[in-house]
């Protein structure tokens, strides 16, 4: 399932970056879960999400986004504000993957904005693949 998710990740990112060149050392890119798959109790996602909430949400394409390996290494399990601004910009601000960029435009990562992003996403294949 892993190598699966990612393949469709990077093509997903791929279709957003349309046109900006550009290129993937797939070794070094991992999938990070915004919302974590095992956050604290006393983490402000534990506020967010109740138990049943996180399950549905957690492994689907609307909270998952690529990194490079050392940055996920050290995403954990940190609260969104502390994610955003440590490991979903890269230098100068930017970071590398448009699908991970997207995740900026937000102030929180709640349910409904993981609602509107997955069917965002899930259109954009369903056009691009024919489905």
């Amino acid at each position: 399932m892993g190598r699966t998710r990612k393949y469709v990740l990077l093509r997903l990112d791929e279709m957003l970056a349309r046109g900006q060149g550009v290129t993937y050392d797939h070794p070094l890119i991992t999938v990070e879960h915004v919302l974590p798959q095992n956050p604290r109790i006393d983490s402000r996602w534990a506020a967010l999400f109740d138990e049943d909430e996180r399950a549905e949400w957690t492994h689907r394409l609307d909270n998952l986004v690529l990194l490079n390996r050392s940055k996920n290494s050290a995403a954990q399990n940190y609260d969104f504000a502390v994610k955003k601004a440590k490991y979903f910009t890269g230098r100068g601000g930017v970071v590398p993957f448009a699908l991970t960029s997207q995740v900026l435009q937000h102030a929180e990562w709640v349910p409904a904005v993981l609602s509107a992003r997955q069917k965002q996403l899930v259109e954009l294949l369903a056009d691009e693949w024919d489905l």
